[in-house]
């Protein structure tokens, strides 16, 4: 602490300042002689104004060093299970037959969760017609909550519903280490577009995790309103109503040793499968902590200025009365100085935690570097050095589409010319591996007016443009191809239509031979069976005609629809 050891030279200095005094005051006379002459002059009150002001730094100083009580990040024996929930986070969870959404309601159910655990590990996945680790399975209740408030219905580019890959996912992101002790939560409407579900499940089974399902969402079903203010429709323009698939949620629960649960407003469910989870032998793990902790920095401010005050008030002369004006201007002063290196030493508080994380980066401990760079973060929330951090931490971790989102506005606000280089390419390199070529374009082009001679940056453009590229001409030849199935399918209506044309064209001809032979001979007689005979045979004729037509109308169709997108 620099500013504890500028004290002891404050004293010297004014020892000599004192001395020098005295010195002055001998060349007109004896000081002892002198001093009735100078009944005003103390020489104890300037030792105790210093003591006082030295005091008052010390307490300063001791408040800039920020001290809590109850915070420490430390490695713990513990015992309990690992969780993973995995969040259905497709555009079917806007519903708004809870409220205020789906989405919304299973993020505070999973919230409280996260409130109640005490020893047991949890890690987030979110998937839609992806599915990517969020959070891996941790004991960092608070950067749980954090990740969890980040997500939305963009956190995965592909819409979609992909139970099965999501399944999957979860069964590569346990630990190892927990054989006897892991669990899938899914929290899902159960619309499933993709994927084998129960398969995924039955191989979670086989590994030992046990596969839970809660259900959300409504039997009847909800439009799903978009930010517009419109609703979501499919391909053909029709209004998309999400429903509930109970069926498929109860069989994926079966097949993965699970149970099923369906969502209540007041009563999610997740308590149920908790209990049910808590059967399971408990493992004991290693943990890193991040505890909280209670800020103590302000006590010390308030001896300081406390002292302060009281420095302030006492004069250097005997017997001199402040006036109120100087007693208060000195206050005033004394605060705003208080205030704004209270300010600056927050600003820089996080640097020890920043290069905590950096260690851990480097070591390969990728989840304390994440804590690390949170509670960077938790003190300073503007700090730049923990968002780029964490950022590139998260795209090592496979997150690539949180890390561009922390990253890209990062980019702008660095000042230095090189690391804000840096930043554009890693951001580039995330966008990219999110299949957003158009935004990694522009990141690389950013990160090259800075440093034109970036070979790695021209090379990765290069990559970026020519999977653009491929991406419209891809989106153009199915353009085409949907174009010629139209086509195709309106010649077929129209053949159809010109068929149907000349055969009511040959039952006219037909009629009108029928007509002219009547008028050239008398009507034959015809008993009622041959009329019938002959009745039934006719319709039997249009029905084989019209099988016909049906049969080639078939063939022709070709189905319009590609994907789902919620």
């Amino acid at each position: 602490m620099l500013i504890i050891a500028v004290i002891p030279f404050l004293f010297l200095f004014y020892a000599l300042y004192r001395r020098r005094g005295r010195k002055i005051l001998a060349r007109f006379g004896d000081p002892e002689l002198m001093k009735p002459l100078m009944p005003g002059i103390s020489s104890r009150r300037g030792w105790w104004k210093l003591s006082l002001f030295c005091a008052a730094l010390f307490f300063f100083a001791l408040g800039l060093s920020r001290p809590r009580t109850g915070a420490r990040l430390k490695e713990m024996e513990r015992s309990g299970v690992e969780i993973i929930v995995a969040l259905d986070v497709s555009n079917s969870m806007l519903a708004e037959d809870y409220s205020p959404n789906r989405l919304e309601r299973a993020k505070l159910a999973v919230s409280r969760l996260v409130d109640n655990l005490g020893r047991d590990r949890i890690g987030l996945i979110v998937f839609a017609g992806d599915a990517f680790v969020q959070l891996p399975v941790t004991t960092d209740y608070v950067s749980a909550k954090i990740f969890l408030k980040s997500i939305s219905t963009g956190s995965v580019p592909r819409q979609g519903t992909a139970l099965g890959q999501a399944i999957l996912t979860g069964i590569r992101s346990f630990s190892l280490d927990t054989p006897e002790s892991r669990a899938l939560v899914l929290i899902t409407d159960g619309e499933n577009h993709e994927d084998d579900a129960v398969a995924a499940a039955a191989e979670a089974k086989n590994q030992g995790i046990q596969v839970h399902c809660i259900g959300i969402g409504s039997e009847f079903g909800k439009p799903i309103p978009l930010a517009d203010g419109s609703l979501l429709k499919d391909e053909e323009g029709n209004t998309v109503v999400t429903r509930l698939d109970e069926q498929t949620l109860m069989k994926v629960a079966e097949a993965g040793d699970g149970i099923y649960v369906r969502a209540g407003n007041t009563d999610f469910g997740l308590e149920r499968i908790v209990e049910k989870i808590h059967e399971l032998n408990e493992q004991e793990y290693q943990s890193v902590v991040f505890e909280d902790f209670d800020e103590q920095y302000m006590y010390f401010f308030g001896i300081a200025l406390f002292l302060l005050l009281i420095e302030f008030l006492i004069s250097e002369r005997k017997g001199r009365r402040f006036k109120s004006f100087d007693v208060f201007g000195k206050t005033a002063v004394c605060l705003i100085l208080l205030t704004a290196l209270s300010q600056a030493a927050l600003a820089q508080a996080d640097k020890k935690d920043v290069r905590a994380g950096n260690r851990a980066f480097r070591k390969g401990e990728l989840e304390k570097a994440m804590v690390d760079y949170h509670k960077a973060l938790s003190r300073d929330s503007t700090s730049v050095k923990a968002k780029y951090n964490l950022a590139n931490t998260l795209q090592e971790t496979g997150q690539s589409a949180q890390a561009s989102q922390i990253m890209e506005p990062v980019a702008d606000s660095i000042v230095s010319t090189v690391q804000k280089a840096d930043a554009w390419h890693n951001a580039g390199n995330m966008q990219l591996s999110q299949k957003e070529y158009a935004k990694s374009i522009e990141a690389y082009k950013k990160s090259l007016r800075l440093r034109p001679d970036d070979t790695e940056t021209k090379t990765n453009l290069a990559y970026a443009q020519k999977m653009l590229k491929d991406q419209e001409n891809q989106q153009n030849q199915q353009n085409q191809d949907q174009n010629k199935d139209q086509n195709q399918d309106q010649q077929n209506q129209d053949q159809n239509q010109d068929q149907n044309q000349d055969q009511n064209k040959d039952q006219d001809q037909d009629q009108q031979k029928q007509e002219q032979q009547q008028q050239q001979q008398s009507p034959p007689k015809i008993t009622p069976q041959a009329a019938q005979q002959m009745l039934d045979a006719i319709q039997q004729k249009e029905k084989e005609t019209q099988d016909k037509v049906n049969k080639e109308k078939a063939k022709a169709a070709v189905p319009v629809r590609t994907g789902k997108n919620w």
